[in-house]
């Protein structure tokens, strides 16, 4: 199976939107920069990828902006809200959920999210521990890996694609 890691675009600054929206982190929304860039990145990841058969997003506005910029591109996707992609949350939880949950035949999901997060998914999935390190994904990077088996140790990094790399591509 192919797991494509996403992280979401560009947000606002969280202190700015705190201090003049007086809302919660989870509601700050992407740029009208980060939605143009993310638009691009995906018409770029679209060229490199076929069509993903699940996508699982992050509760958060930001990550859900993203995975429906991605639906754009990509025309035909059904999203899901998964509540174990929050920045926070641990790694074990999303491959937990992912097991209780994932159909049998699946070829290729993808996973739409935040930092440090992802990251940590990324090192739990390749190491086999978060504690061995990471990769960390810039806002509109991209993970793909090869998964053998959903727990810790079984994928294999097949690409880290920077954002620039997938807008270069659109």
């Amino acid at each position: 199976m192919e797991l494509i890691l996403i992280r979401h675009g560009q947000a606002g600054d969280a202190d700015e939107w705190h201090t003049t929206t007086g809302r919660s982190d989870d509601e700050r929304p992407l740029t009208d920069e980060g939605m143009k860039r993310m638009a691009r990145a995906f018409r770029g990841l679209r060229r490199i990828l076929e069509t993903p058969d699940h996508v699982f997003v992050s509760p958060l506005t930001r990550a859900q902006q993203t995975a429906e910029l991605m639906r754009e591109a990509y025309l035909d996707l059904t999203l899901q809200t998964i509540p174990t992609l929050r920045p926070e949350d641990a790694p074990q939880a999303t491959l937990q959920w992912l097991n209780d949950n994932l159909p049998q035949k699946v070829s290729r999901i993808a996973i739409v999210g935040h930092e440090p997060h992802l990251s940590a998914l990324l090192a739990l999935l390749t190491l086999g521990d978060t504690d061995c390190g990471s990769l960390p994904l810039k806002k509109g990077g991209v993970a793909i890996l090869e998964i053998n088996k959903i727990c810790a140790g079984g994928g294999e990094l097949q690409a880290l694609l920077p954002p620039r790399v997938l807008r270069a591509l659109g």
